[in-house]
């Protein structure tokens, strides 16, 4: 996967067309959240084997299972995760969260990632890991 040469412009365009998007199992969850900002940035659907296979809590689970957890999806898609002080933006980043291991996206200082009513910003000192996009 490789961005493309206008991929900051593709990644703002993005989030702003998803800031009140809410969460739904497999169709707005964090990791089709991340994988449709990557394909916004490569023209690449990474998540394409996951879509369509799962539609609540209980078949995600089921996904993430079958993959070595959220951890385990990110790195079979984008390779070994580094620390996440070196994303840059538009990198995958892992968060720590209430609900359990969620995606995101590096913006800089901030990582996006989707909540239940649309995207939430957190500092990227949450960050746990990262993936080079």
């Amino acid at each position: 996967m490789q961005r493309l040469e206008d991929w900051p412009t593709r990644l703002a365009e993005f989030i702003e067309a998803r800031q009140e998007r809410a969460f739904s199992w497999g169709k707005s969850d964090c990791s089709l959240f991340v994988c449709d900002a990557i394909e916004a940035m490569t023209g690449t659907d990474p998540g394409a084997r996951w879509r369509g296979i799962y539609s609540t809590e209980k078949g995600a689970r089921r996904v993430l299972r079958d993959n070595d957890g959220v951890v385990g999806i990110a790195t079979l898609v984008l390779g070994q995760p580094v620390p996440p002080a070196l994303a840059a933006r538009g990198d995958v980043v892992l968060v720590d969260t209430l609900q359990g291991e969620a995606l995101g996206i590096c913006l800089g200082s901030q990582i996006a990632a989707q909540g239940p009513d649309g995207i939430v910003f957190l500092p990227i000192g949450r960050g746990t890991r990262a993936w080079h996009v």
